[in-house]
């Protein structure tokens, strides 16, 4: 342990010397050794804390993202409860210096563009123009991309490495959560879009690992405990907020999916105003996605949760709430979608449908006419505005088809269109309302004119539709069945449908002015069945009467039997009750066995897993390396090649290199270079003899033209050096009368010259006589400092070795005296041994008439057995091995009994020394006996 420590200890020590000299890449790798010390994360929390500030300064300091990636790897392998508040102050740091690294590089950039704008007033300048020409960044975006991007790289990355440090650690889950809202922060504060889709999934995956893998671990975070569930939801919600900001609907809607189930597993309820905050984002989320059936099902849910609590949301916000459930409803169209999002019935939708309406924690999927119904008897109406509620009861209640755009038409362009966030409902009403205007005139009219049909269709110009788009959206509903008409383009009129026997598809519930035939056709018989049964009670009284008092007799007596059907129901409650606890309990049992199971199968599969793996691995290394070798043989081999080509012009084709290894190539590539040699060669020798014979003629040539040349050069030189030495001559007279002119001139000065060098070389003189002297001064003083030092030192010694003599002399003085005692007590025993008598055995067994008085040596013996004289002899008398008796006459056997302290007797061999004849019967020790003294 203590070398654990010290060499932790020296760990730390080194990287501080490393720093020192500005070595801070080997101080950092010292330092990421000591952390790998395992025993140091166990037991040493105050090394650690020390050791783990200064490596996560190092590599804020030098931005090592990988190495700080492998040392919080390093002390997650073994992280207790001794050391998780050094870890959690540590990372806490991490993230301080890394936050103020990028607000110190922002606060550098802005710096560096003041320091380049020279000229304030100034628009461009000639540089910047330049820089937008060959790229579209400013000059603004380049230094951020210089100075703050690998700052915020790095941040990014930290945040990353402290979510994959801190995700299974049930000690720094809190922790844990503060890190992913700082790292939504980021991704807001900077829309960076990428990396926060790269969180939430990042946050997914561990979220699902938890799930999956609770209890495989000793410290797992345990995600049914409420509190940890509730922390989950917070920051599930966080991000929710932060990506509806940035409008990324795709991360909303799978961020929905992770609160939803989260909800469905907490112990808890959940607070209003998160379940708020939940409904309000999903109808961004489907607004988005142009759900119109699920918008209004989930303001519907969200006016279900707020209108009972006045205490915790304003009359203002609730009266919000109501308006848009209002119209989110009321715009839901009535003819069903040809696409996969809006039809909630479609079998093709049905698994998107399941999902959406479990988000909205519903049983069955809505419907307009449930969500209708839902309006008017959860008293939606109360609470919208006055001015919007004509819009519901001309839609659905009343029956007005030739004046309902012309009623509703100007409410929504007043109170809709003018508002900015009711606004989007419009369109959608307008679409509503020419379905009613159409269901309105199928059951008034059999036909129309279509410029009629165009006349009532009025709608504000916001929204106005032209004449070809309600013609599109009339014949869409009728391919849709929720219209039954057919147009006459010739007569442009349009002819609704009377067929008595074709039922109708239309699944709208509004107001109806009478019923249409099909319909009656479809009822005859149940309208039949009516009839019958109030003519039955007109014309059989008695039997009515009869039916009657039976009914009441069956009523009396449920009334009698009501108590005993109450006990039995409760004690079947109570038989149920208890069955299902039995039932839970065995379902706890066996899910504890599977559990168990599953964690042995899965143990045993990962076991085989690992295994396949590393078979894996070692057989693709193996593959990876035979294929390195045949392409590097491969390259080889084209390389001859083409060196080949190159040299000795034979192009070898690819089939030929799968033929060919490289020895092949280097002889043709040999054989090759030998017959270019020999060819070039002989071209040599034949360019030779042709340039010999050139040669010679050009110099037999120009032989009398050299001669007539060398006469020529002879007289122009001769001219050009007398003319070149009149001028040499007039050049150099001028240099001489310069230089004297400049000497007269300079003679003046020089007397001045000599007094004021000679002032300085005084002074130069005195300043150096002067050092001089202060430096044999310092001399002398360092030098008697040392001699007395060294005299001091001298002494210390000369004490020291006192000291020690002095010690030894002691210790040699005390060994004495102990071997002295020693001898002496050896001496007083040997004295006490020789005045010993030897008492044999058959004096000490004689006769019960009376016992000799014992003598010495059996007093000697009785001390030392701890028995009396008088004990008979087989008691023994004495307790060493070494102890050895001989008879009286010579030839006489004797035996020698050795007592242990429980009084028994062991027979020792008998000895072959006699005593002596001088003395009889008196012991002797051995070593006196064998010396014969």
């Amino acid at each position: 342990m203590y070398r654990d420590f010290q060499k932790n200890a020296n760990h730390l020590k080194r990287a501080e010397e490393l720093l020192t000299v500005n070595q801070k890449g080997a101080a950092l790798e010292k330092i990421k050794e000591g952390l790998a010390n395992r025993y140091l994360l166990k037991n040493d929390p105050k090394t650690l804390d020390e050791m783990f500030t200064k490596f996560i300064e190092l590599c804020v300091e030098q931005r090592k993202g990988k190495a700080l990636k492998e040392g919080l790897y390093h002390i997650r392998r073994t992280m207790n409860e001794n050391n998780i508040h050094v870890i959690g102050k540590g990372v806490r740091r991490l993230l301080e210096l890394c936050e103020s690294k990028v607000e110190v590089a922002q606060a550098d950039a802005e710096k560096i563009n003041l320091e380049y704008i020279e000229d304030l007033e100034a628009t461009e300048t000639p540089e910047s123009i330049l820089l937008s020409v060959v790229s579209g960044e400013q000059s603004k975006d380049r230094t951020d991309r210089v100075v703050v991007t690998p700052w915020l790289k790095f941040l990014w990355e930290t945040y990353r490495s402290l979510l994959d440090f801190l995700r299974h650690s049930s000690y720094l889950e809190e922790l844990y959560h503060l890190v992913t809202i700082k790292a939504i922060d980021f991704c807001r504060d900077y829309q960076r879009k990428t990396e926060i889709r790269r969180l939430c999934e990042i946050l997914r995956i561990n979220l699902q690992n938890l799930i999956k893998g609770q209890g495989h671990q000793a410290y797992y975070v345990n995600i049914n405990d409420p509190e940890i569930l509730q922390r989950f939801l917070e920051s599930r919600f966080y991000q929710l907020d932060a990506v509806v900001q940035m409008e990324l609907w795709q991360e909303a809607f799978r961020s929905i999916e992770d609160i939803n189930y989260l909800i469905r597993h907490s112990k808890r309820p959940v607070k209003p105003q998160t379940m708020a905050n939940y409904y309000e984002k999903m109808t961004r989320i489907m607004f988005t996605a142009k759900n119109q059936l699920f918008i209004a099902a989930s303001w519907n849910r969200y006016y279900a949760l707020i209108k009972n609590r006045t205490d915790e949301f304003s009359a203002e916000q609730l009266c919000e709430v109501a308006n848009n459930v209002l119209l989110s409803t009321l715009a839901v169209p009535i003819i069903k979608p040809s696409t996969r999002v809006m039809s909630a019935e479609a079998e093709e939708n049905k698994r998107r449908t399941q999902s959406l309406t479990s988000l909205l924690f519903l049983t069955c999927p809505p419907t307009r006419d449930s969500l209708i119904n839902d309006l008017v008897t959860g008293g939606t109406l109360n609470h919208v505005r006055p001015e919007l509620r004509p819009i519901y009861h001309f839609l659905e209640e009343k029956f007005h088809p030739l004046t309902i755009c012309k009623i509703v038409a100007p409410i929504i362009e007043n109170e809709i269109v003018s508002n900015e966030k009711e606004s989007k409902y419009a369109s959608l009403l307008c679409n509503v309302i020419l379905t009613r205007l159409i269901q309105q005139l199928s059951q008034v009219y059999n036909t129309v004119k279509l410029d009629f049909v165009l006349r009532l269709a009025q709608f504000p110009k916001a929204c106005n539709m032209t004449p070809v788009q309600i013609e599109r959206f009339i014949m869409n509903g009728a391919r849709r069945g929720e219209f039954r008409l057919k147009i006459d383009y010739q007569s442009r009129s349009v002819h609704f449908d009377t067929d008595l026997y074709e039922p109708s598809n239309s699944s709208s519930s509004g107001a109806q002015l009478q019923v249409l035939p099909s319909e009656l056709v479809r009822t005859q018989l149940t309208s039949l069945s009516v009839c019958l049964a109030n003519a039955q009670r007109v014309v059989c009284p008695d039997y009515v009467e009869q039916l009657k008092k039976s009914k009441e007799a069956t009523i009396v007596q449920s009334m009698l039997n009501i108590a005993e059907e109450h006990n039995y129901t409760l004690s079947r409650k109570v038989f149920i009750e208890k069955k299902n606890l039995e039932l839970e309990n065995l379902h706890k049992r066996r899910e504890k066995e599977e559990k168990k199971e599953r964690d042995i199968r899965a143990q045993r599969e990962q076991e085989n897993e690992r295994k396949r793996l590393e078979e894996e691995r070692l057989q693709r290394a193996e593959e990876r390396l035979k294929k390195e070798r045949e392409a590097i043989q491969r390259e080889e081999a084209k390389r001859l090649a083409e060196d080949i080509k190159k040299k000795a012009g034979i192009d070898v084709s690819n089939e030929d290199l799968e033929s060919l290894d490289t020895d092949k190539l280097m002889k043709m590539q040999l054989a090759e270079l030998e017959k270019e040699r020999e060819r070039a060669k002989a071209r040599l020798k034949t360019i030779s003899r042709k340039i010999d014979h050139t040669q010679r003629a050009y110099r037999k040539e120009e032989i009398p033209l050299l001669e007539k040349d060398y006469e020529r050069q002879k007289a122009e030189d001769k001219v050009n050096h007398e003319i070149e030495q009149k001028e040499k001559i007039r050049i150099h007279r001028e240099i001489y009368e310069q230089s004297l002119h400049h000497k007269a001139r300079m003679q003046r000065m020089f007397e001045d010259f000599k007094a004021k060098k000679g002032v300085i070389e005084q002074q130069n003189m005195e300043r150096l006589s002067k050092l001089r002297a202060e430096a044999k001064a310092n001399l002398e003083e360092a030098k008697q400092a040392r001699i007395e030092n060294y005299h001091r030192l001298k002494k210390e010694q000369e004490k020291r070795e006192q000291e020690e003599l002095e010690r030894k002399r002691k210790q040699e003085e005390e060994e004495a005296k102990r071997r002295e005692q020693q001898l002496r007590e050896q001496k007083e025993a040997e004295e006490k041994a020789k005045t010993s008598t030897y008492v044999p055995p058959s004096r000490r067994n004689q006769a019960a008439g009376g016992s000799p008085a014992p003598g010495p040596v059996s007093s000697a013996f009785s001390a030392r057995s701890g028995t009396s004289p008088s004990q008979p002899a087989s008691t023994g008398v004495w307790r060493s091995s070494r102890v050895a008796s001989a008879s009286a006459s010579p030839g006489a056997s004797s035996s020698v009994y050795a007592s242990s302290g429980s009084g028994s007797s062991v027979n020792v061999r008998q000895p072959s020394e006699q005593p002596s004849a001088s003395k009889p019967g008196v012991w002797r020790p051995r070593h006196l006996r064998e010396s014969g003294n």
